[in-house]
């Protein structure tokens, strides 16, 4: 399940991260790719996908419509560790309570809990060596980004990862708040 951006905000994500993205050994995530992961489900089969997308639609169509802010960058799960290099993504009430209700979904279609905190961020590259690039913390420190980005429904996505990264296609468009119109 993912918040999909609009193509200027990935553009600005990505030109806000290009030193980071452009680092040796960081594979960058394609810019049409960035997004925010709600929930990770993995491979399913057709019946629990459909199973999953009605569960998920249902349980958005009473969550609010908000808006979220990107902001900053870092890394998991430490500087000196660094495996993915990320845009933040400011916490904050609405988005909380619609990942619960995305988590309770998936829950309800079948897929077992999500035993890690939810941590909001984009992924914007990943690390493939064993050690961080050189220089990694300075660049991190010089990142200027702030993006609002309205959230007015989320996607259940389907990834098929390929030598050159992962992609993403859409399944199922779940809008927010459509069960109090």
């Amino acid at each position: 399940m993912a918040v999909r951006f609009p193509a200027g905000i990935r553009e600005r994500i990505a030109r806000a991260t290009q030193v980071l993205r452009a680092l040796e050994g960081v594979r960058p995530v394609r810019v049409e790719q960035l997004h925010l992961t709600l929930r990770f489900i993995g491979e399913v089969d057709g019946r629990l996908e459909a199973r999953l997308a009605r569960e998920i639609a249902a349980a958005t169509a009473e969550a609010p419509r908000f808006d979220l802010t990107v902001r900053s960058a870092g890394v998991f799960p430490s500087l000196r560790r660094a495996r993915v290099i990320w845009a933040g993504v400011d916490e904050d009430a609405a988005l909380t309570a619609l990942q619960a209700r995305v988590e309770a979904a998936v829950v309800r279609a079948g897929v077992a809990p999500e035993p890690r905190p939810f941590r909001p961020h984009v992924t914007v590259g990943r690390i493939r060596g064993a050690a961080p690039p050189r220089g990694l913390a300075d660049e991190i420190s010089r990142v200027r980004l702030e993006a609002a980005v309205a959230v007015h429904e989320v996607f259940l996505m389907r990834s098929k990862l390929l030598p050159r990264g992962a992609r993403h296609a859409e399944v199922a468009s779940c809008p927010l708040g459509v069960a109090g119109t």
